[in-house]
């Protein structure tokens, strides 16, 4: 047996653990930085990557604030609202924004299709559905929407509405 107490110090100066300790953390301080450093850089390449290479080439959609395709006028709808009592009726005018001349074509053909669909629609709103900003954009999506459902999705661009009058 040794003479030394079994709590001394070994012979370095250093506890055991403490040594072992030191050379863990250095490992796993290398570690996450080699980590941090090739996440970085995988990053880097996602975001600068071009986006020709990710996705196929497609027409750029021409701006919002222009007119791109033909542009089909209908004459103005006349409903009477759906006001039990009441004789209340709205008059809307639309154009119709058309993505090719193949559409417009297709849209002159359905005219009497369109109309009715749209005179169901606007005949079964109350007064209330009728009044406000949010109202017009609820319409005019409901409209869009009975639209695609005649002519197919993507046919149609836009709808303006040029009358909007309820009495």
């Amino acid at each position: 047996m040794s003479d030394k107490p079994a709590d001394a110090p070994p012979a370095d100066g250093k506890p055991p653990a403490a040594s072992a300790k030191a050379g863990t953390s250095k490992v796993l301080v290398a570690l996450v930085a080699l980590n941090l450093g090739g996440t970085g850089f995988a990053t880097f390449k996602l975001m600068t990557a071009s986006t020709a290479e990710a996705a196929p080439h497609r027409e750029p959609e021409p701006p919002i604030n222009e007119i791109a395709g033909p542009v089909i006028a209908f004459e103005p709808f006349v409903v009477n609202l759906d006001e039990p009592g009441t004789s209340r009726y709205l008059k809307a005018t639309i154009q119709v924004e058309a993505t090719t001349k193949e559409v417009e074509e297709g849209l002159e053909k359905n005219k009497q299709l369109v109309r009715d669909a749209v005179l169901s629609y606007l005949s079964s709103l109350h007064v209330k559905d009728t009044l406000g900003m949010e109202a017009k954009e609820k319409i005019r999506t409901a409209l869009m929407a009975k639209l695609e459902s005649l002519l197919g999705p993507g046919k149609v661009r836009r709808m303006f509405f040029q009358e909007f009058v309820v009495q």
